[in-house]
C-alpha cells in the first residue's frame, strides 16, 4: 500500500464520517445528553486522527510509529463511539467504515514498524479474569451463570457493529452421557470452563444479547446450546463471523470444526467439518458435513 494510498483512504473515511455525524436535526436522533456530548468529542478526535496520521506521513523511524500508534488508539476510540452513539440509520455506515480505516492503519504499521528481527508481531486477544462485581450493570444482569462470584473468563473484541464479549460459566464436575450427546463435546471439554457470548452495543456491554448456537449432536441431529467453551472462540476470517475448534463426543471423530455468522443478533451455523485423524496437529483435515457459505 503506497503513503498516498493510505492517506487518501484513511481522510476519505473520516471525512465521510465527519459528515455524516454533523449534528442536524433530521440526520441524529441521539438518545441522551450524554451521546451528544460523545459525539462532539468524536469529531475533535477525528480532527486529531488526520493530524496524526499527516505527521507520521511526514515523519520516519520512531516518530513515524508514534503517530500511527495514537492514530490507531484514537481510532478504536473514535469506532467505539460510532457504535455506541450513531444514528441508527448511520450506524452501520459509520461503524463500517471505521473497521476499514482500523484496518487499513494495521497494515500500514505492520509495513513501516516491522517487529524486531526474530519477533513475529500478531494481533492477540486480550484474556483477563474478572469477578462479577467488575462487570456493568447489563452484563451483570444478563449473565447469570456464575452465582458465586469466582473470577471468570472474560474477552471483550472488536465485532460486526459493537463488541462480542464471551464470559465464563463454571464447567461440569461429572458430565454424564446424554450431556456429552448433547453438546457433542468430550467429558474433558465439558469439565472446562464454559461461557456465554454476548453482543453489546459497546465496549461496556450495554445492550447486551447472548447467542444461542445452532450445533450438530453426537448423533448427527442439529439443535442448540448457548453455552461454549471460553477459551475455543474466535473471531472469524471476518468480523461477522465466529470460529470453534473442540473435542467432540462423536465415536470416530478426534475433532470438530464449526463456524457460525452472526446476523440480527442471531448465530446461523455455516460451516461444520469432522476430523477423524489428529495426529497432524495444525495441518489436521477436517471433512466437510455442512458448508452454508
Amino acid at each position: 500500500m503506497s503513503r498516498f494510498g493510505f492517506n487518501a483512504l484513511f481522510i476519505a473515511a473520516l471525512a465521510a464520517a465527519i459528515c455524516r455525524t454533523a449534528p442536524t436535526a433530521s440526520a441524529i436522533e441521539v438518545d441522551s445528553a450524554a451521546c451528544k456530548r460523545e459525539m462532539q468529542a468524536t469529531r475533535q478526535m477525528m480532527a486529531e486522527s488526520v493530524a496524526l496520521v499527516d505527521r507520521g506521513m511526514n515523519a520516519s523511524g520512531a516518530e513515524r510509529c508514534k503517530a500511527l500508534s495514537e492514530h490507531l488508539d484514537l481510532a478504536e476510540k473514535i469506532r467505539e463511539s460510532f457504535a455506541r452513539c450513531e444514528a441508527p440509520k448511520n450506524r452501520t455506515s459509520a461503524v463500517r467504515d471505521a473497521d476499514e480505516v482500523i484496518e487499513a492503519s494495521y497494515q500500514a504499521f505492520n509495513k513501516w514498524c516491522p517487529a524486531r528481527p526474530g519477533m513475529v508481531r500478531v494481533r492477540m486477544t486480550m484474556v483477563e479474569r474478572v469477578t462479577r462485581d467488575k462487570l456493568s450493570k447489563p452484563l451483570a444482569t444478563a449473565h447469570d451463570c456464575n452465582a458465586d462470584g469466582a473470577p471468570m473468563f472474560f474477552t471483550n473484541q472488536r465485532f460486526d457493529l459493537g463488541r462480542l464479549i464471551v464470559l465464563g460459566c463454571p464447567g461440569l464436575a461429572n458430565p454424564t452421557a446424554a450431556q456429552m450427546t448433547a453438546r457433542n463435546a468430550s467429558a474433558d471439554m465439558l469439565r472446562k470452563e464454559q461461557a456465554h457470548v454476548y453482543l453489546t452495543r459497546d465496549r461496556d456491554g450495554d445492550d447486551p444479547r447472548r447467542l444461542t448456537f445452532p450445533i450438530l449432536d453426537a448423533n448427527g441431529r442439529e439443535t442448540t446450546t448457548d453455552l461454549m467453551f471460553a477459551e475455543r472462540v474466535f473471531i472469524g476470517d471476518k468480523r461477522d463471523l465466529i470460529s470453534m475448534y473442540w473435542d467432540p463426543a462423536k465415536a470416530g471423530v478426534c475433532r470438530v470444526h464449526a463456524i457460525w455468522r452472526v446476523a440480527d443478533g442471531k448465530a446461523a451455523l455455516v460451516f461444520w467439518g469432522e476430523a477423524a485423524d489428529c495426529s497432524a496437529g495444525a495441518k489436521t483435515e477436517f471433512k466437510t458435513v455442512l458448508d452454508r457459505r
